[in-house]
């Protein structure tokens, strides 16, 4: 064994890890390092700064000391950012963007600049005095970096530069392959992407090829991802424990002989239209006798949730402790994607949420194109039913199902129980982990 089980990582990050976040990856992060000391663990981040006293042992803000021409680009992210309240200004075209908003001729400009990626080679990053210091005074043993953007793939091959040290790679979405590309952006943006493509493909591949541990995010991910860049990769999924499971408490969001469905998590105007086919398919099965509703939780702004749905109800998100009560307390679990030309940009996407609906004990319906990777999941290894083409009947044939046929419920539930177990137990997670660096350090 090495002098120390728990290696010094840098994170590299482009929202910060707080102490408690909504986002899934700040919640896939930290359990990761569960269990690290907080003096071996450091951030360099960009945005996301809650205020709270924050997960890591050591934060590193990018400045405008950080980039070429900082000064000018945070006086033009303000700009933007003032005008549009978009939660990222740094816009990476990976299919997850809200749909846009009535802005200036300036702000569209810029907007149109950022959808192109055009930015990043002006406000090109760039490693200061007073990063460089910071980070080598933490002396790291790994830079664990996620990509996202340019400036966030480029930044963990300089500082490993910088300070002598190897790579982790691990990212949730084939982000290589969605940003800025040119094929589903619109207008003067699709023209102007076409010269970001090349730095993507040249930098992502760089920084993997790079990077002594890689990580992929599910098998889908690693098959890809070891044919395209020619490297082994590892496969950590995201993670909880059967345990919190078992010991809160059902919370219902309907009454007592209404069928109750329930959903949680971020709706982008991707999976919103769904919400509507899914009031049409209660609004049949009302019709027929069966009193169902459904409650949707969700993150963000209640002002992008849509009006006129009758069996669809919209509240705030709960705590991350609290939505296992809420999970557990449905008839059914509802989990939609997106059924449009940009599904094939996430056939290596896993949704956040999947194994908390595995873990709770509900019957699972995912409503999604066949191509995702989350439909792909379920239907491969039968956690969830999956309605894979867009159809408000088919939709309520397959919840009439979930609703009278006992046998499929139950089966439904067995198998996210084992698949819950087999892939996504944080422990073995947190060990599997630890173990690919303590490896990697050895070696």
């Amino acid at each position: 064994m090495i002098d120390r089980p728990f290696p010094r990582v840098l994170v590299v990050s482009l929202s910060r890890v707080n102490a408690a976040d909504t986002t899934g990856n700040g919640l896939l992060v930290r359990n990761l390092f569960a269990r690290w000391p907080r003096e071996h663990t450091a951030q360099v981040f960009s945005g996301g700064d809650n205020g709270d006293q924050g997960f890591f042992g050591q934060y590193y803000q990018l400045t405008a000391s950080d980039r070429r021409l900082g000064s000018l680009h945070r006086r033009l992210k303000a700009e933007a950012t003032h005008q549009c309240e978009e939660p990222e200004w740094q816009l990476a075209h990976t299919g997850t963007h809200t749909a846009p908003r009535s802005i200036s001729r300036t702000t569209g400009i810029i907007r149109c600049l950022i959808e192109a990626g055009l930015h990043e080679s002006v406000f090109r990053v760039k490693i200061s005095p007073e990063l460089r210091e910071w980070a080598r005074r933490f002396r790291p043993d790994f830079i664990f970096a996620q990509g996202y953007n340019l400036a966030f793939t480029t930044l963990p091959l300089q500082l490993a530069k910088c300070c002598g040290t190897p790579i982790v790679y691990y990212a949730t979405d084939d982000w290589p392959a969605a940003l800025y590309n040119c094929g589903f952006s619109t207008g003067a943006a699709r023209l102007l992407s076409r010269l970001t493509r090349r730095s993507v493909v040249k930098e992502s591949r760089r920084l993997i090829r790079q990077a002594t541990v890689r990580i992929a995010f599910n098998k889908y991910m690693q098959e890809e991802y070891c044919q395209r860049y020619g490297r082994e990769f590892s496969v950590l999924m995201h993670g909880d424990q059967l345990s919190r499971f078992a010991k809160e408490t059902a919370r219902r969001s309907a009454a007592e002989g209404t069928c109750s469905i329930v959903c949680a998590g971020d709706f982008d105007h991707y999976r919103l239209p769904l919400l509507a086919d899914l009031d049409r398919a209660c609004a049949v099965l009302n019709s027929e006798g069966v009193k169902i509703t459904a409650t949707v939780y969700f993150t963000g702004s209640a002002a992008t949730m849509p009006d006129g749905l009758r069996y669809v109800r919209f509240l705030p998100s709960p705590s991350h402790d609290d939505l296992v009560s809420v999970l557990k307390g449905a008839d059914i679990l509802f989990l939609p994607e997106r059924f449009d030309e940009t599904a094939k940009l996430i056939r290596l996407s896993v949704s956040s949420k999947a194994h908390l609906y595995m873990f709770a004990g509900r019957p699972s319906l995912v409503y999604s194109d066949a191509v995702t990777g989350l439909a792909r999941y379920a239907t491969e290894e039968g956690w969830a039913l999956v309605v894979d083409q867009r159809d408000p009947e088919s939709l309520a044939s397959a919840l009439r199902r979930l609703i009278f046929d006992k046998e499929e419920r139950a089966r439904v539930v067995d198998r996210a129980q084992r698949v819950a177990a087999r892939n996504h137990d944080r422990s073995a997670i947190q060990e599997a982990f630890q173990e690919l660096l303590v490896t990697a350090t050895q070696r």
